[in-house]
């Protein structure tokens, strides 16, 4: 009895931590990049398409400033910085108690070659980072101590479907203690590294994807998923299923277009069922994947352009994102890999962008968050020549006047207040 009762006492205080129960724990993320027709990574990636609620926390404030730009940060790091290759976008972790379970878990997180820069809740940084660029000796890291798991209480209050589509789940809340409370862990941050896929497009159009996962793996890796889409606006797109890639190096060739006929609004709901099914089949439970796509609902399937969607292997993402969580858990990571393909269509609107006369009389402040203003828009004569750029287009320009510098695109990314890149 009196055994009985020193286990109750643990039990009920949290010393005694999971043992008699396991904690399941989910998470799922995006990594996202940006390629040219060779497989180059283009850098500038972190701008904010889809900002977070204000009460998440920034790494930023600890960089110090960062010189005239400070007002432009953008996922906790200079806008558009040259250095940001790949995008971590919203991983969140889901935790689901299974038996008798109590106790508080801590949480640590580290990311190779790049820095956790926002999370929620409040969590333990390196106060000493530095933004003196990332490199492939950088290393960020994040540790939650003593979250407590369950129980009842309010959330922040929000809108941005970013945040609120990850919180339609039946999971756990976490609760730290400092007193925040939410139904998941996130963070997100900025990356110098190659996508664990390497896209090339052929002078005759074809697509060339081949394994680069950057290390050597005890167990071969597989991808085991892949789809190719366009997107046009409007809610018409056309995709197709790849074969896996096991083993490095692999490789696979599919056609770099689509026929008109391909491009349906039937197509947006297919593809959405077919990347929902791999999620679950790799782990995640089904409320878990519709969060996946409704949260980047956005970015995935309403903008346009061409990516291409896969399943990052388990051993990449440890390897890259290794994670540790005390106690006896079961852990299922699901991370979606995002490659944004530079088109002909986007190559071409580039072209007339760089030869377009300079107007610099007709310069006017312009907006920091991707658009330009009429006395700009009227210097390039076209519009849709800069929309047609998509999302990244501050990337790609750049890009482009880092390769091919004109007098017309220096003056644009001046006014914007981006850096002008050196040549290589």
């Amino acid at each position: 009895m009196k055994t009985l009762f020193i286990i109750c006492c643990l039990l009920s205080s949290g010393l005694l931590g999971a043992r008699g129960g396991t904690l399941v724990v989910h998470e799922w993320g995006t990594f996202t990049s940006l390629q040219d027709e060779a497989g180059n990574a283009i850098g500038g990636l972190n701008a904010d398409d889809e900002e977070l609620p204000a009460f998440t926390h920034d790494l930023a404030p600890w960089f110090g400033s960062f010189g005239p730009n400070a007002r432009l940060r953008s996922k906790g790091a200079p806008r558009c910085c040259p250095d940001v290759t790949m995008r971590l976008e919203t991983p969140v972790i889901y935790f689901h108690p299974k038996g008798v379970w109590a106790g508080t878990v801590d949480v640590h997180v580290d990311f190779l070659h790049g820095l956790l820069t926002q999370f929620y809740p409040t969590a333990l940084f390196p106060h000493n980072a530095s933004f003196g660029g990332i490199t492939p000796q950088t290393e960020g890291w994040l540790t939650w101590k003593s979250v407590s798991l369950g129980g009842t209480g309010d959330v922040p209050k929000t809108d941005a479907q970013v945040w609120t589509a990850p919180r339609a789940v039946g999971s756990a809340l976490v609760t730290t203690p400092e007193g925040e409370r939410e139904k998941f862990l996130f963070y997100r941050g900025v990356g110098n590294l190659d996508s664990p896929l390497r896209v090339t497009r052929s002078s005759g159009g074809r697509l060339q994807i081949r394994s680069q996962f950057g290390f050597e793996s005890a167990d071969p890796m597989t991808v085991s998923e892949l789809w190719l889409a366009e997107f046009r606006d409007g809610g018409k797109c056309a995709f197709r299923a790849l074969e896996p890639l096991s083993g490095q190096p692999a490789s696979v060739s599919t056609q770099g277009s689509f026929a008109e006929e391909d491009f349906t609004t039937g197509n947006l709901s297919l593809l959405r069922t077919a990347m929902q099914t791999a999620l679950v089949r790799d782990g995640l439970y089904p409320d878990e994947a519709a969060a996946v796509l409704n949260t980047w609902e956005l970015s995935y399937f309403k903008s346009g352009g061409m990516r291409l969607f896969f399943l990052v292997p388990r051993a990449w993402t440890d390897h890259f994102l290794p994670l540790q969580i005390s106690g006896q858990t079961d852990i299922t990571r699901v991370m979606v890999g995002r490659i944004e393909l530079v088109s002909p269509n986007q190559r071409a609107a580039l072209s007339r962008l760089s030869i377009a006369p300079s107007r610099q009389d007709y310069l006017a402040p312009g907006c920091f968050r991707g658009q330009l203003s009429p006395y700009l828009m009227d210097a390039f004569h076209s519009q849709k020549d800069y929309l047609a750029l998509g999302r990244f287009r501050a990337a790609l320009l750049l890009d482009e006047e880092k390769h091919r510098p004109s007098e017309t695109l220096e003056a644009l990314l001046s006014e914007n207040g981006l850096p002008i890149p050196s040549l290589p």
